[in-house]
């Protein structure tokens, strides 16, 4: 492929990754992501023949960049603490560069969850999310950490650190937030979300 078929393609991409987090698949349509991309709707479906199959890559590579990221911290060498506060600072630094992502892909996958699940499920999950409980059950076993469920434990790091871009418009209300307050919320949440846990785990 040229060049600048390579940098059209990527156009269509970034200006497709806008609309269908903003919109979702069914709010989003082809002459918009076209006019967004500055190319006429033609050259849009010479690169991406249905909404299907642009809808399809941009949301493989979201949930791509959602897991890859967990799995790599899990299979590190290092202390449970460390493992967590990676990936409190890995999903806080790519939600500060794209809110809209978490709420897409619940709203898509709630859609159809089998469908998520065949396509888009990788088979590795299940192990890494193993080494993870073990990480959890060894450190409880050396008394590092006090006794706790490695499932609830990782669900409620994921939830705090989810949660407010998903609860954006609720969270605003409720605490009478400008858009300039709550991104300072935003920032000083990373250090809260470390001490949580950190509090949570000592013994």
């Amino acid at each position: 492929m040229k060049e600048n078929d390579n940098s059209t393609e990527q156009k269509i991409l970034s200006a497709a990754e806008e609309v269908f987090h903003e919109k979702g698949y069914d709010g989003a349509r082809m002459q918009e992501i076209a006019d967004k991309a500055d190319i006429n709707k033609g050259l849009l479906h010479y690169y991406f023949k249905t909404k299907d199959s642009l809808f399809e890559a941009i949301f493989s590579v979201a949930i791509k960049t959602m897991v890859s990221k967990i799995q790599n911290i899990l299979l590190m060498e290092i202390p449970l603490e460390q493992k967590m506060e990676k990936i409190i600072d890995e999903y806080m630094d790519m939600l500060a560069r794209n809110s809209a992502l978490p709420r897409f892909v619940l709203n898509e996958v709630n859609k159809n969850p089998d469908n998520f699940i065949t396509k888009h499920v990788n088979k590795n999950i299940p192990p890494i999310f193993a080494a993870f409980i073990r990480s959890v059950d060894k450190e409880v076993a050396e008394g590092k950490i006090k006794p706790i469920d490695p499932r609830q434990l990782f669900i409620s790091m994921i939830s705090m650190i989810i949660f407010p871009f998903i609860g954006r418009p609720m969270i605003q209300i409720i605490m009478a937030l400008d858009n300039k307050e709550f991104q300072q919320l935003i920032k000083e949440r990373r250090t809260h979300i470390k001490l949580f846990i950190k509090n949570a785990l000592r013994p």
